[in-house]
C-alpha cells in the first residue's frame, strides 16, 4: 500500500455536500460545495435550478 493519491486530493479534501431542491417538481439532490455557483438542472422534471437560493438547511 502507498501514500500516495490521484491528482487533486488535497484540494478535493475540503469540498462539503450541500443539499439542493428543485422549486419546480420538489426533487432533492446533493451538490458539492464548489458547485454552489454553476446553476444545475433538476434531473426529475429539466427545470433550470440555482443552488444558492435552493439550499435545503
Amino acid at each position: 500500500m502507498t501514500d500516495q493519491h490521484c491528482p487533486g486530493f488535497e484540494s478535493n479534501k475540503t469540498l462539503k455536500e450541500v443539499r439542493v431542491k428543485c422549486p419546480e417538481c420538489g426533487k432533492e439532490w446533493e451538490v458539492f460545495s464548489d458547485e454552489i455557483t454553476k446553476i444545475s438542472k433538476c434531473s426529475a422534471c429539466g427545470a433550470a435550478v440555482d443552488p444558492k437560493t435552493c439550499t435545503i438547511k
